[in-house]
């Protein structure tokens, strides 16, 4: 499989998910509940807190959402600020729920970040308005109890430990704090067979395949990060497996530049996850952190941010410098929700599409670890939807099910 961008036709793909309730009835609820609780949130951790002035922004930014008006441009003189102007223009005019759902909830973020004084000069700079949800998650027993099961999988080099440590990353990626409902039900499933869902696609075998083919002690692999907290923490057990065991010579961790979502990993979050395993009880807890702060002294593992990943684009737009970083691993990992819908556009695409035809344009060979919170899936077999349709009307939103699918 080549990959290179030459004969992608980006004209060719499908149509995009919108916010309107006619297209999508749950990228609306979306946009229309779930975003103005978010803000309500915000407001809720920071009472007494912020600013009148940063409170009225976002009681702003909330009613404009709740009220459907249309959507205002950033006011920024941040580095971003050029790119979101671009990629708002297409909509101006419009209103929440009549645009494409991807561009839709970033720039959502991207908004509530300048309404709480992110970009501002000011007590309020670089000031994260989720940290103290991502404090709670790393306070809860939770994802401590998932990662000591993880590093157990974690405890031998060989196939069969590997193939349970990847699945067991998949699961992590349900704790998503914009997601309340699906972690709720995580936490009263701690531990319990409930706990893993069920797999619609799994390319394990392959993966496993191709990194026994690798050059190991020259071997680079990069994640592509999504949420911290529960899901960080496994992708440490995941980075330390291939670094200890030197299936891979370097691990690069690419996160956000700046939050986004609610859970997005930041380098300041990697560092605050590190940082919380130091002080865990569990001996293994303390060693993985004491390893991995070793691999990033030793320039084995490192902490990359780029603007790119809080943007509205796809991958196909994957900027030149990027790209051609990207192109160096011998395997990219992919977490998530969020980038399996920028790999496919977010678009409409059919569930039997073959997944390694809808993504021809990676500059590397690639696994995706996704659970299934939003409705674009490719690679199923025929009539597999269907037949889940029937089953689980919630299938593709309710993180039950879960994807292991590589483009190698």
């Amino acid at each position: 499989m080549s990959h290179s961008s030459s004969k992608f036709d980006p004209g060719q793909v499908p149509p995009p998910l919108m916010t309107n309730k006619a297209d999508n009835a749950f990228a609306h609820k979306t946009m229309a509940v779930r975003k103005p609780r978010i803000v309500q949130q915000v407001l809720a951790d920071h009472a007494g807190q912020y600013p009148d002035a940063i409170v009225q922004e976002l009681q702003n930014l909330h009613d404009e959402l709740a009220q459907g008006k249309p959507v205002r441009p950033l006011r920024t003189s941040a580095p971003d600020g050029e790119s979101w102007r671009n990629a708002w223009q297409p909509y101006q005019n419009k209103n929440w729920f009549n645009i494409p759902w991807y561009f839709a909830e970033v720039f959502f973020y991207r908004r509530l970040l300048e309404s709480a004084g992110y970009f501002s000069p000011g007590p309020w700079a670089g000031v994260d308005p989720f940290l103290p949800a991502k404090q709670a998650e790393l306070a809860n027993e939770i994802p401590w109890q998932v990662l000591a099961l993880g590093l157990e999988y974690a405890s031998a080099s060989t196939p069969e430990h590997f193939q349970k440590l990847l699945r067991h990353c998949i699961w992590g990626n349900r704790v998503d704090l914009s997601h309340p409902q699906i972690v709720e039900e995580l936490r009263q499933q701690a531990g319990g067979p409930k706990a893993l869902g069920e797999l619609l696609a799994d390319d394990t075998e392959a993966v496993l395949a191709h990194l026994q083919k690798a050059d190991r002690p020259h071997a680079r692999i990069d994640f592509i990060c999504d949420n911290t907290g529960t899901e960080l923490l496994l992708d440490f057990a995941l980075a330390d497996f291939l670094l200890k065991f030197l299936w891979a010579k370097h691990v690069t961790l690419h996160v956000k530049a700046h939050p986004t979502y609610v859970s997005d990993a930041t380098p300041a979050d990697v560092a605050m996850a590190v940082t919380a395993a130091k002080k865990q009880p569990a001996a293994a807890i303390q060693s993985l952190a004491k390893r991995l702060t070793e691999y990033q002294q030793k320039n084995r593992l490192q902490v990359q941010a780029d603007l790119f990943w809080n943007s509205s684009r796809f991958f196909w737009e994957i900027p030149p410098p990027l790209h051609a970083q990207l192109a160096q691993a011998h395997l990219v990992v992919i977490k998530g929700d969020a980038n399996y819908r920028r790999l496919l556009s977010d678009g409409h695409w059919p569930p039997d599409v073959p997944f390694a035809q809808a993504i021809p344009y990676f500059p590397a060979p690639f696994v995706a670890l996704r659970t299934l919170k939003s409705d674009v899936v490719t690679g199923l077999q025929p009539g597999r939807a269907e037949a889940l349709d029937q089953q689980d009307a919630e299938w593709r939103v309710n993180g039950r099910r879960g994807v292991i699918q590589a483009v190698l």
